[in-house]
């Protein structure tokens, strides 16, 4: 395959709300790097967050191309890579963050690459160049091969909106058949974290939003309606009235919204040692409920993104049909409005 020498991409420039569409250089492969030809990606909310950016945060570049969901082929190994392991034509999905993979970092040392603060490093897409484009240049360690005859277009989506969700679920929450669980939040990633409970085989799961349509959903999923809650309302019990009426006792709350009305029924809704598992990020601050969490002697606990490892069950659970996440295809100038 012929690689061009520039390319067109969707760049975000902080403090301005529009992308900007632009011609830029196919990027340069490092010696483990492979370039990707970009053959899907996913528009994901966080991208809307931002262009709302009025200064970078964290290691953010003030200008870079958007996108952390992808996925494509393979056209160009650097001199390093393990050719064993990866080959020109391969197609993959791409990792948002592979972390630097030393041995002396503090949380790649410890399995959590997800969490790695090197400058420079992954974050494809949120802090640095990412998959809005038609070629991407990322480390090896940053493309899982797909499973023989999975759809690109569901690849695209697998390393954020189905990832974060399974790995809240299954190893941030550790649901398993002997808990009863509340989701809060059933957009594209709550629904991802309805189906992975449900493949884990949790004992009951309540779930909770404002959209009557999304729960209707959830039923057709095999949640009793009578364990579907609707907060926009106002003649419905809520779930922490009928947690408490009915003495349900759950053992852990998965919140996918991050709305102050969100976190604090599910601190109220807990049972004692109840674990809330945080992966929404809608409100910058919500209520911290010391009396309940200090008397019921919660656990609360962040989830961002997921392992490698992860990623790699995810891919292989949506090939089998287990985790199927609800897709709508169209141009990306339309998606982002520009």
């Amino acid at each position: 395959m012929a690689i061009p020498t520039t390319m067109q991409a969707w760049k975000v420039q902080i403090g301005k709300p529009d992308p900007i569409r632009t011609q830029v250089p196919v990027p340069k492969v490092d010696s483990d790097g492979v370039l990707v030809k970009v053959l899907a990606m996913g528009v994901c909310h966080s991208d809307c967050t931002i262009l709302s950016f009025e200064q970078p945060i964290m290691n953010m570049q003030p200008e870079f191309i958007l996108g952390h969901e992808g996925a494509g082929e393979i056209v160009q190994l650097g001199s390093s890579v393990d050719k064993s392991r990866l080959a020109v034509g391969d197609k993959v999905a791409l990792y948002i963050l592979p972390g630097c993979g030393s041995p002396s970092c503090p949380e790649c040392s410890r399995g959590l690459c997800h969490l790695c603060r090197a400058k420079g490093i992954g974050n494809y897409g949120l802090t640095t160049d990412g998959f809005f484009a038609e070629y991407v240049a990322v480390m090896s360690r940053a493309v899982v091969k797909l499973p023989l005859g999975m759809d690109v277009i569901q690849a695209a989506v697998s390393a954020d909106a189905i990832l974060t969700a399974f790995h809240a679920v299954k190893y941030t929450a550790g649901v398993d058949p002997s808990q009863t669980i509340a989701i809060f939040g059933l957009g594209g990633v709550g629904m991802n974290g309805l189906q992975t409970a449900l493949h884990l085989g949790a004992k009951r799961i309540l779930v909770v939003d404002k959209r009557r349509h999304v729960l209707d959903e959830a039923i057709k999923l095999g949640i009793p309606s009578g364990d579907t809650f609707c907060t926009s309302g106002t003649d419905s019990p809520t779930i922490e009235q009928t947690v408490a009426e009915k003495g349900i006792a759950i053992d852990t709350a998965i919140d996918f919204v991050g709305h102050e009305q969100t976190i604090t029924s599910a601190q109220l809704s807990l049972r004692p040692g109840g674990v809330l598992c945080q992966v929404g990020l809608f409100s910058q601050q919500a209520p911290y409920m010391v009396m309940p969490i200090v008397l019921n002697a919660l656990t609360i606990k962040g989830c961002y993104n997921g392992s490698l490892e992860a990623l790699s069950e995810c891919l292989q659970l949506m090939k089998e049909g287990v985790l199927k996440p609800n897709i709508t295809t169209r141009s990306l100038k339309i998606c982002l409005r520009f």
